[in-house]
């Protein structure tokens, strides 16, 4: 099959090589809801081009590409325009959708397809955003060939941990989040100046704030948490219950100076699991430290301490079956179960893909949702980013659309015959 003029050949030599309907396409599909897709793409072959989503028409301009500096003196090679973002909206539930792209005067292309999510039983009831390991303070990224802001930075261009956290705030908001959830990591080495720049950041969010600590925050105790709370952006240190419509949040503290591993001290298992109980419905558990699933750690960074996974999450099913644990740490997205209590990892907002999390309560059941950040000047950070390990960054922290996007339905509690009646489990939108 040939390509209209100028796009390139399936397969063909040029910097356009895989353009159709080929998994290197440069456009693909990075997230979706019930009513909405996001598509992203590292650069683009023209200026501008034209979007189709089911008779939705968005015109793209390609901003030109962006050189970040390696260590060495060496540059990263560029594109032809460079990476960006776009939510497609207005679109129907559990529907399947063709994507096609055109250039000025061209005919459309079908790059891929992407399948909406069904939305959970029932009205929706709140939103939520998360954001996690913005690393504030940390200055270079990578191993070997580290990569770093472009140096003099130009004038009004803050350090790419900041503005990146400050874009996933502000796209979170647009997107309709009530409450802001920071699930640790704030800073990079929990110094003052750091919580400084993080507590003025959160300040400005606009919406209510609930903060929790990571390893990185706890390395000088209890500065981090000193600071916020002087600036009046509240700090969990022990475990505590928030209450929103339709679902009980706990937030727990895993966090242990000098260790990089999680631990939930003394009797910090049972609390949790006793305000998920409480809930009068679903509760969301949230943590830094991911639970470990297997008896050895099986990945870097290290998660939660083994027995404290094991002893929460047992307390956890029994106490509450509509449970899900949601983490950071790990600076990559995973959805999966142990013991089965569903747990999703979300990655970090400054490096490869970018990203936040929302998550649309139901009276049924819960939506979650990552997107990445879409702002020229932080994707254009985070897509450099993907080269880190010699590019297997790229590959392993995204995971795929189903570790990003899905569905969960409550189970109905045996106490509560009030609860709605959905199955247990999760559901994901098809491959795109």
């Amino acid at each position: 099959m040939e390509a209209p003029a100028g796009w390139g050949r399936l397969g063909g030599p040029g910097p356009y090589r895989g353009f159709v309907r080929d998994r290197r396409a440069p456009i693909t599909v990075f997230a979706v809801e019930d009513q909405a897709i996001q598509l992203s793409w590292p650069w683009l072959p023209r200026p501008e081009v034209t979007i189709e989503v089911g008779g939705r028409r968005l015109q793209v301009e390609a901003p030109p590409p962006a050189w970040y500096r390696q260590r060495f003196g060496r540059r990263l090679a560029a594109r032809a325009g460079g990476p960006g973002a776009v939510a497609v909206e207005g679109l129907d539930p559990a529907t399947r959708y063709d994507v096609l792209v055109s250039r000025p005067g061209g005919a459309s292309v079908h790059i891929t397809t992407a399948t909406t999510l069904q939305a959970p039983a029932g009205h929706l009831l709140y939103r939520i955003a998360t954001i996690s390991d913005c690393h504030i303070g940390e200055r270079t990224l990578g191993a070997l060939h580290r990569l770093h802001d472009p140096q003099p930075r130009p004038p009004r261009l803050e350090p790419y941990t900041t503005r990146c956290m400050r874009a996933a705030i502000d796209e979170a908001k647009s997107w309709g989040a009530q409450l802001l959830l920071v699930k640790g990591d704030l800073t990079y080495s929990s110094r003052p100046a750091e919580a400084e720049i993080a507590a003025a950041v959160l300040r400005n969010a606009a919406i209510p704030v609930e903060v929790i600590l990571g390893n990185h925050d706890v390395r000088r105790e209890p500065v981090v948490a000193r600071v916020l709370e002087a600036r009046g952006v509240p700090v969990t240190t022990t475990a505590k219950a928030v209450d929103v419509p339709g679902l009980r949040i706990v937030l727990g503290h895993t966090p242990v100076p000098h260790l990089h591993s999680g631990r939930l001290r003394g009797g910090a298992a049972g609390e949790i699991a006793a305000l998920a109980g409480g809930a009068p419905g679903a509760a969301m558990v949230v943590l830094h430290h991911p639970p470990r699933r297997w008896p050895v750690q099986t990945h870097y960074p290290p998660s939660l301490d083994r027995s404290d996974s094991r002893r929460l999450l047992a307390a956890l099913a029994a106490a509450n079956p509509a449970s899900i644990v949601v983490a950071a740490h790990t600076h990559r997205n995973r959805l999966y179960r142990v013991g089965g209590v569903p747990v999703s990892e979300v990655g970090s907002t400054k490096d490869y893909p970018g990203q936040w999390a929302g998550y649309a309560v139901h009276e049924g059941g819960i939506r979650q949702v990552v997107r990445r950040i879409a702002r020229p000047d932080a994707i254009a950070w985070t897509e450099q980013t993907g080269r880190a390990l010699g590019g297997i960054w790229a590959r392993w922290s995204p995971g795929g659309l189903r570790d990003r996007c899905w569905t969960l339905e409550w189970p109905v509690r045996e106490h509560d015959s009030s609860a709605p009646r959905a199955a247990s489990g999760s559901r994901a939108a098809g491959r795109a």
